[in-house]
């Protein structure tokens, strides 16, 4: 049975506050948990780093990555290098507590290597997302019917542009994990700051399910948690 909950704030670093506390509330030392890359979760990270409390337990946690570029444009940061960036370096979290998705040649072998690893440390006790302009989660596409586990999908031209808006790319992959992995996490939290993303996000939270609009299929779990703008 669904339970959605919804927190509303106006100010983004209001909205970041209550969704660090929330998770300082409800995890726990040694918990899987799923962070974002982009620029949502960026408020949140440094008030993380800016508490004590919420340092101390995120250095005690294991980190399993939701997506990544295949073969960005060369001055690309890769979402590996921002999640280092904004949040393993400044929290002095240990390397052995973190899963990356690794560069590789052949990134089916990789989603393969990953739905095993999914398996053996898994399921994550929480999953944090960003919403795309089109309805995606992690990279989840709009499409006919949805991919389970890790795997390579086509970015829509929507998020090309949204992701590289000085870009002339007409095409590009990304690896991602599955809309089926998400929802086995104990808890999903969805942060939405941007107003301009109000609309899609109440199409996702009306339901019901369609594949069109991937994260429509929050309304499958039983735990997620909403804050937005």
């Amino acid at each position: 049975m669904s339970s959605i909950t919804t927190i509303r704030e106006s100010d983004p670093a209001t909205l970041a506050g209550r969704l660090r506390q929330d998770l300082l509330d409800h995890l726990q030392p040694e918990d899987l948990i799923c962070i974002p890359t982009g620029r949502s979760p960026e408020v949140l990270y440094q008030l993380v780093e800016d508490d004590p409390d919420s340092t101390r337990l995120w250095q005690q946690l294991r980190y399993l990555q939701l997506d990544e570029y295949i073969s960005p444009p060369s001055d690309t940061e890769s979402f590996r290098e921002s999640l280092h960036r904004q949040v393993f370096e400044p929290l002095k979290i240990s390397p052995d507590r973190i899963h990356p998705i690794e560069k590789t040649t052949d990134y089916e072998a990789e989603a393969h290597r990953l739905d095993t690893l999914f398996d053996e440390i898994g399921p994550p006790r929480a999953v944090i997302l960003g919403l795309g302009s089109n309805g995606h989660i992690a990279f989840n596409e709009p499409c006919d019917a949805h991919r389970s586990g890790y795997h390579v999908v086509d970015l829509s031209p929507m998020t090309i542009e949204d992701n590289f808006p000085d870009s002339d790319l007409e095409k590009m992959q990304a690896i991602t994990i599955g809309l089926d992995q998400i929802l086995r996490a104990h808890r999903i939290y969805l942060l939405v700051p941007q107003q301009e993303k109000a609309e899609i996000l109440d199409r996702c939270l009306s339901g019901p399910h369609d594949p069109q609009i991937p994260a429509s299929i929050l309304h499958q779990h039983p735990e997620v948690h909403v804050y937005r703008h």
